[in-house]
């Protein structure tokens, strides 16, 4: 199969966040899992808290550390959930026209809200006030300021430019674009001890056929590694002692090129898979916790889209239209919070970009369609810079072929600017094809960063917002910042950057 020689480099890496770690003591996490669940919070960390401090020998490195992820687990969602009912009420009703607390009651009582009890409060998801308004179309009508909305114009005349360039080659690649990234990571003051090294690990740009022409303009305090070239996670790693009262910042500049991903699909012209090949069990096969074909929910909607055709580019192409037109979008929780994000969202039939992204490469795979994970930033012109997830799936003869189906979900519910029959055109150009506004970081989900954390990371699942530790043990994201700009330049301008900042 295609590129089959990269199977090797991504199968020897170490898996780590979220499947290494599910090989510990089963029983002690069930439970606290279970009392974590029933809201026992404090109970739930006490008996995992206990079962470490008895085996502080005789068992495996990997057990114990995943009995102490399930403890780190609780503190993040104690995070995601600080929401009381009052707040939110206040929260709507600054958001809202007309707003009342027997409203929420009752879009309580219709399961349309994200709530968490926790040692005996009830709390509410910290999102829960925008989630409410996506979720109920009357609330939306309710909004104060309704704001720019959702402009998918940029993006629609790309696919307008891309057609026509399609039309010239025979390329799939055209519209080159170039851009300057500046990417600054911020860690607070103290976060780390004074004169301890603080290590950095911070985004760049993943070497693929559509993405080109890297060049580093500047780094601070200095790059000591950089992840080679096709690591699932593109990272650059730096480090710098901690100074007391002082900030520590970490910043990377570079230019790169990116094309517009133009494929001209034909299903009568889709090739048999080697099934026997190591390239296509890989990415098929089910990757616990977060890609577990077990799920009743998954197996449920793997059913409804299966069709009896057998063709892998209609099946997939049924499995994007299912997610678009059957789940909405929702603000997330920390991913390293959910026990399944594929099954999540199947359950709730609601889900940011990476879960949207999760659940199609899980029906994929469940069907024998390879698919993988594939994220980083997008930087639409009218829409600003933004942390977005993607994906790609694969069909012979044509490769990996990339798919948003976040986007057809939001497109398909939300979008203001464009008609239903622009909106329809955009959502079909998705499947397939892709512009060149996207910053790929990632090639796969839950990886060893390289140089490899010793901790856990803060983002166990994707990588965007940049890593960090000290002594050994993780900063989580309430004590550093991240500042990301993605800026459009001109060809010769790129040039020209590249010339004054090329090392002699």
């Amino acid at each position: 199969m295609r590129l089959a020689g990269k199977f090797v480099v991504i199968a020897a890496i170490t898996l780590f966040q979220g499947v290494a770690l599910a090989g510990a003591d089963n029983k002690v996490i069930s439970d606290a899992v279970g009392l974590r669940d029933q809201g026992e919070f404090e109970k739930a960390t006490r008996m995992l808290q206990t079962w470490l401090d008895d085996h502080t020998t005789g068992v495996a490195e990997g057990d114990r550390r995943a009995v102490q992820f399930e403890i780190e687990r609780i503190g993040r969602i104690r995070q995601d959930y600080k929401l009381t009912r009052e707040r939110l009420v206040s929260q709507l009703q600054d958001r809202l026209t007309t707003f009342t607390a027997a409203e929420l009651d009752n879009y309580e009582k219709e399961g349309k809200l994200d709530v968490q009890l926790i040692d005996g409060q009830k709390l509410y998801a910290n999102t829960s006030a925008s989630n409410l308004i996506l979720r109920v179309p009357e609330l939306r009508a309710r909004r104060k300021s309704q704001g720019p909305g959702r402009s998918e114009k940029l993006l629609y005349n790309q696919m307008l430019q891309a057609r026509k360039a399609a039309e010239l080659t025979s390329l799939s690649l055209v519209l080159p674009q170039d851009f300057l990234v500046t990417f600054t990571l911020t860690v607070d003051k103290n976060a780390a001890t004074s004169g301890h090294i603080i290590r950095a690990w911070l985004p760049f740009v993943n070497q693929t056929s559509y993405q080109s022409d890297v060049d580093i303009l500047s780094a601070s305090p200095g790059i000591k590694q950089i992840a080679p070239p096709q690591w699932p996670h593109r990272t650059v790693y730096m480090e710098q002692p901690a100074v007391q009262d002082q900030e520590a910042k970490f910043s990377l500049s570079f230019v790169y090129r990116s094309w517009v991903r133009s494929n001209k699909l034909d299903p009568a012209l889709v090739q048999p898979y080697d099934k026997d090949g190591p390239y296509y069990k890989f990415y098929t096969a089910e990757r616990k916790p977060h890609l577990d074909f077990s799920n009743e929910d998954l197996k449920r909607i793997s059913n409804e889209v299966k069709g009896s055709d057998g063709n892998p580019l209609l099946l997939a192409r049924r499995i994007y239209d299912w997610i678009a037109k059957n789940t909405i979008y929702q603000y997330a929780r920390e991913y390293s919070t959910i026990d399944c994000i594929a099954g999540y969202t199947a359950g709730r039939r609601a889900g940011d970009c990476g879960q949207h992204g999760m659940l199609f490469i899980a029906l994929c795979r469940m069907n024998g369609i390879p698919a993988r994970w594939t994220t980083g930033w997008e930087s639409f012109a009218d829409r600003g810079v933004n942390m977005h997830d993607w994906c790609e799936f694969y069909v012979e003869p044509w490769g990996w072929l990339p798919a948003d189906p976040d986007m057809a979900v939001n497109l398909t519910h939300y979008t203001d600017t464009l008609t239903t029959g622009q909106s329809a055109e955009l959502i079909d150009w998705m499947f397939g094809n892709m512009d060149n506004y996207r910053l790929t970081v990632n090639t796969d989900y839950g990886r060893e960063l390289f140089p490899p954390k010793q901790d856990f990371r803060s983002e166990t699942v994707d990588f965007q917002r940049g890593e960090v530790e000290s002594d050994g043990k993780n900063i989580y994201f309430d004590k550093f910042s991240y500042d990301m700009n993605i800026e459009p330049i001109s060809a010769p301008a790129a040039e020209e950057l590249r010339k004054r900042f090329k090392p002699e």
